[in-house]
């Protein structure tokens, strides 16, 4: 039984097994490593995963979904083909993709998997994406935050012994900023910083609603699927800037091609750089080094090789950022090695990952000049290193004062009711007059995730614990076993009609975009390519006419 290593990601997802030492990538049916963070529902309620669900996003949108990461851990729901879905229930189609491609390719069951998440996550968010792996039947027992595992993974490419990094970790829809120290085979978060709400998909959007601005339209107003056609195009000008100094944009059959420049995408994008500018001074503010003592800014994430993005931390930072491997592959890289770890494969050196707290846990005092809106008193504060505990005094806030309500919370804001309530422990306590009472609160938080809350009421010997691990996305470990039941029924397409699918997907994507001659020629592919596949059942002949069908679309695409 295997534990392999896995990245999911917004964009892309993407896994890692350790053998003979390497690390290697888990190619999907069509010999790709990175598999599209995508989903969609067919009519007969099988599930597409991958690059057939995002070409779907164009010619069924009401059915396919992308970019739901962004939502994990919050009560968000998506609707497709009339059935409902959370984000942790469509990540679970992507692991489970995952599983079964690392299953065909190692040849032995995948039974366990490390699955990387931002060190920005918080335990919603966590709980939320080892829930996705139960659901997908792979047991997650460790979460490694990407940063780590991006070190990790840099170390051993560089041969770098030991060293501190600044990973700019810049994905589809996620930003994280982390400081890591390496030393002694140890690897420690020293801070992190993130926006759990910004990445490249942003920049898509951006290149959209300047597309849109140019011609007269209004990127909200249009239809879904004529939004995510823009997306599509917007991505792929976006991916063309990073090999060239200009890209083109060109919507629709015949339409006139919008032309971006790096230089362009840089002033378009000031809002979002000084967001990304936010993120890196707090990750460095919090670390308490100076950027000169960081040995190397590494970037990871597929959006971080925008040239927009280097020129931008180039400039702020004073340090020009360095690519180690390869920003795509380097988080499920270290992931794999981690796997490897787990799997006790005595090729990979023991090494030790340390964790933090990303965000400080604490309680609720009386606001005196408004007691309807309480204060967060931190307990454990971020950036604090893991496992760790920590214990505060308090004392009761009136006379005859018999019963308190200790409410833990998440988050950085002075108010408790901005930050996440995890839970609550309610009381009874001897009445006194102000301040004479005394009582006791200890949180003990561990490198998984799990927060052990005791309140002690010192003058009764009295005491009360709770375990959280989260809040508003708890199920129960019965409707957990219901729904991993319900989501067997789903069927995922088997491998050997992915290829076709993607095909025919495509081909129905270009036949909506292009008109006249180029309309002709794509119907022309698609009936040429489904009467040769009712002529064959040899696989072989069947990738050969996909790919022949791919090269001809490829052509008309340009």
């Amino acid at each position: 039984m295997a534990i392999i290593g896995i990245d999911l990601g917004t964009t892309n997802s993407l896994a890692c097994a350790c053998r003979d030492g390497k690390m290697v990538l888990i190619p999907n049916p069509l010999g790709e490593f990175l598999t599209p963070s995508a989903v969609s529902v067919g009519e007969d309620g099988s599930i597409y995963v991958g690059a057939v669900a995002k070409e779907r996003l164009v010619t069924h949108p009401g059915v396919s979904v992308a970019s739901f990461k962004r939502f994990m851990g919050t009560g968000r729901v998506f609707c497709l083909e009339g059935q409902s879905f959370t984000p942790q229930e469509l990540s679970s189609f992507i692991l489970r993709q995952l599983r079964e491609d690392a299953e065909r390719f190692l040849g032995e069951e995948v039974t366990e998997a490390v699955i990387s998440v931002p060190a920005y996550f918080n335990d919603n968010q966590r709980y939320a994406t080892k829930q996705a792996g139960k659901l997908a039947g792979i047991h997650v027992e460790r979460l490694v935050n990407e940063p780590s595992a991006a070190a990790l993974s840099a170390s051993r490419i560089s041969g770098r012994e030991e060293g501190c990094y600044l990973i700019f970790d810049f994905g589809g829809g996620t930003l994280d900023v982390s400081v890591v120290d390496y030393f002694d085979n140890v690897i420690e978060i020293i801070a992190v910083s993130g926006d759990n709400r910004l990445g490249g998909d942003d920049f898509d959007r951006l290149i959209a609603e300047k597309f849109c601005e140019t011609r007269g339209m209004v990127y909200d107003e249009l239809e879904a699927g004529e939004r995510a056609e823009l997306l599509r195009l917007a991505e792929k000008c976006k991916r063309g800037l990073t090999v060239q100094k200009q890209a083109e944009f060109i919507y629709g059959a015949g339409g006139e091609a919008f032309h971006l420049t790096n230089v362009e995408l840089a002033e378009m994008g000031q809002k979002i750089f000084e967001r990304i500018g936010q993120v890196v001074s707090g990750a460095l503010s919090d670390s308490g080094r100076t950027i000169e003592e960081i040995d190397e800014v590494v970037l990871v994430g597929g959006s971080a090789k925008m040239p927009a993005i280097t020129f931008y931390l180039q400039a702020y930072l004073g340090k020009k950022p360095c690519v180690i491997g390869s920003p795509d592959e380097i988080v499920a890289v270290g992931a794999g090695i981690y796997a490897g770890i787990k799997e006790r494969r005595e090729e990979i050196k023991d090494l030790v990952l340390t964790d933090i707290c990303p965000f400080t846990l604490g309680t609720n005092v009386v606001n005196y000049s408004d007691r309807s809106n309480p204060v967060m008193s931190p307990v454990i504060e971020r950036n604090t290193i893991l496992p760790s505990s920590r214990t505060r005094t308090y004392t009761n806030s009136y006379d005859g004062q018999a019963h308190i309500s200790i409410g833990i919370y998440q988050g950085e804001s002075y108010y408790c009711s901005e930050n996440i309530e995890l839970g609550r422990i309610e009381m009874d306590i001897l009445p006194k007059k102000k301040g004479e009472a005394c009582f006791s609160v200890t949180f003990t938080y561990d490198i998984n995730g799990i927060l052990e809350v005791e309140v002690a009421d010192l003058q009764q010997n009295k005491k009360l614990w709770k375990t959280l691990t989260s809040g508003s996305v708890r199920v129960s470990e019965e409707e957990i076993e219901e729904r991993i039941k319900e989501m067997r029924d789903y069927k995922l397409m088997p491998p050997g009609g992915i290829r076709t699918m993607l095909v025919q997907a495509r081909g129905e994507r270009l036949f909506r975009q292009f008109l006249g001659r180029r309309r002709e020629a794509v119907a022309a592919v698609m009936e040429q390519f489904q009467r040769a596949l009712l002529e064959t059942q040899n696989d072989q002949q069947i990738i050969k006419l996909a790919k022949e069908a791919e090269a001809a679309f490829d052509a008309l695409e340009g």
